[in-house]
């Protein structure tokens, strides 16, 4: 039933559930939890893109709609790395998205589960690979493999692209690798050591899948237990006593309340600890330095928060070793691996293989080999700078200050210099430079008709004499640090750490889940927030520690698995 054929007095509730989040988290809590009649109302702040009208850069191959900034939160900025690796307190932008489907509608759509022991060390009472596996299994519908690691039928979509389709940078880079001792993998998902392979991917031959599109489809949506409210933002949660009763939220009429017999927060590692201490829940201190009533004093709200950092090696193509317009996906293959010279696990590092570097003619000129550290042992905070939630978030990750984080690192990107030196990827190239996500990378890669004209003529630039593309690199794209020779310079590839690496989109851990004999765990098991009745977070922050992977579809995991734990508590 649509809202808007609901009065506000009916919209008001009471439900059985209020989920608060339409993000990757929410859609599946919201599915699941109205597939047997319960009443659920769905609270995204971000627009809705319902089946039939997803926007064209949500539903593209490439995923354009990673650099529309009316698909986040504005004004969102963290302190990336911490004292000792080459920043002051510097913050940068720091993208989470606000749109239907949440970082599943922006993200790269690449679908790795992460290795079996990420889920054995997390130590949580139903949460061992052998638990968690039958949830991967179930969402997904693997057009590649089957048997007893994988699933068909499920509502996601997952394929590869077969080394025969591969373009050229990423086919010479395969072969690097392997001259560098490295086997190759035909299935991330399915084999948990290291090695160089195509990456599973959360798409169709045609387009995306998201969460919303995976889990919230036509059916699903005319549900009458079932009502999806967008463009709402939930100002804080409403309490009787230490009983969670529903929430407050603002939109274009004002404030509205709204209530539950449940209330689950899916807003991500972000925004769900804001929410939470802005709703009196967290470190009583901070709460009361801040004047919020405290409703539950819990330590380790918008602590313990984690993220992959990556550092990027490019280098210009030749025309010859672009990839082919008739292949638009920017991620193909990749490298997992651990370190050579110390014990590691397999897979704490991993090489992303870019052969186009963006949706725009430069872009297509510029390949990129992303060197991420998945499995990272810093660790940062979020808290509040405010009881108002117009005030900034204080967001610091302190990626690489553990010194083992920054070594690795270091090591993974001497690897990736020697991949770009290799032989036969040095003859698909020109120069070699460090990439950084500069303010001249960011404008250039906005969507619009003039940065499609400006990267086109700039990517003919590029394909003219020698000196000028050197000095279009040096002076422009690649702020000044162009150069063959510093590849095999150990003190230029530990400054490049230090100085270009940022987050990915992968924050995890701020409502870490465990149980009650340790001081820092926020919620139970089962999503449950300690202290509070009739509260739950379910998304990325209850994980303990970063998976190595992408987080799209460990928290589609994630969601199904406490799905399942909320129904069989309640029913």
């Amino acid at each position: 039933m649509a809202v808007e054929a609901r009065s506000s007095k009916e919209l008001a509730g009471p439900y059985d559930y209020l989920v608060v989040g339409a993000g990757t988290a929410g859609c599946v809590l919201a599915h699941r939890l109205s597939e047997n009649g319960a009443t659920v109302l769905l609270v995204e702040a971000g627009v809705d893109t319902p089946p039939g009208s997803v926007p064209k850069d949500i539903d593209d191959l490439y995923p354009r709609s990673y650099y529309n900034e009316s698909y986040m939160w504005r004004g969102l900025r963290a302190e990336q790395r911490g004292a000792g690796t080459g920043t002051t307190r510097a913050t940068s932008p720091f993208t989470q998205a606000r749109v239907m489907g949440g970082g599943s509608s922006l993200m790269g759509m690449v679908a790795l589960r992460g290795l079996p022991d990420d889920y054995d060390s997390w130590g949580v009472p139903g949460w061992s690979w052998s638990d968690v596996l039958p949830y991967f299994r179930g969402l997904e519908d693997d057009r590649d493999f089957s048997g007893q690691l994988h699933g068909t039928g499920g509502p996601i979509t997952i394929r590869r692209h077969h080394e025969r389709d591969w373009p050229p940078f990423c086919a010479a880079v395969g072969r690097a690798t392997a001259r560098l001792g490295w086997p190759m993998l035909g299935d991330f998902n399915g084999e948990p050591g290291d090695g160089y392979g195509a990456l599973p991917l959360s798409s169709t031959l045609s387009g995306r899948v998201s969460a919303a599109s995976g889990y919230l489809d036509m059916s699903t949506r005319a549900r009458p237990n079932l009502v999806v409210l967008c463009e709402t933002v939930v100002e804080r949660l409403e309490f009787s006593g230490t009983q969670c009763v529903g929430a407050v939220v603002v939109n274009e009429d004002g404030l509205e309340h709204y209530r539950a017999r449940h209330t689950i927060v899916c807003a991500g590692a972000i925004h769900s600890p804001a929410l939470l201490m802005r709703s009196g829940i967290g470190p009583a201190d901070q709460l009361s330095n801040l004047g919020i009533p405290v409703v539950s004093a819990l330590p380790g709200v918008g602590s313990n928060l984690q993220n992959h950092p990556v550092v990027y090696l490019a280098a210009h193509l030749v025309p010859g070793a672009r990839q082919s317009p008739n292949l638009r996906p920017g991620f193909n293959t990749a490298l997992r691996f651990g370190s050579h010279s110390r014990p590691s696990r397999p897979g704490d590092l991993q090489m992303l293989v870019l052969n186009k570097s963006s949706w725009h003619g430069l872009g297509s000129a510029i390949a990129g080999l992303g060197v991420c550290l998945l499995g990272p042992r810093s660790r940062g905070t979020v808290s509040l700078r405010s009881a108002d939630r117009e005030v900034p978030l204080d967001i610091r990750f302190r990626m690489l200050t553990e010194a083992a984080d920054l070594e690795l690192m270091v090591e993974g990107f001497e690897t990736a210099c020697k991949v770009m030196l290799d032989d036969e990827v040095r003859d698909l190239r020109h120069e070699t430079f460090a990439a950084g996500y500069s303010g001249v990378v960011r404008r250039l890669n906005r969507p619009g008709t003039l940065n499609v004209v400006v990267t086109n003529i700039l990517s003919r630039l590029l394909d003219g004499p020698g000196p000028l593309r050197s000095s279009l690199l040096k002076w422009g794209i690649a702020s000044g640090d162009v150069g063959e020779a510093r590849l095999t310079s150990a003190s230029w590839r530990e400054r490049t750490v230090r100085s270009r690496s940022f987050g990915t989109y992968h924050p995890t851990g701020t409502c870490k889940m465990g149980t009650a004999d340790d001081p820092s765990v926020v919620t139970q098991p089962d999503g449950r927030v300690i202290g509070v009745e009739g509260l739950s977070v379910v998304d990325a922050s209850i994980m303990p520690n970063i998976p190595r992977a992408n987080t799209f579809v460990p928290v589609l995991m994630v969601a199904e698995r406490t799905a399942d734990l909320i129904v069989a508590r309640d029913n």
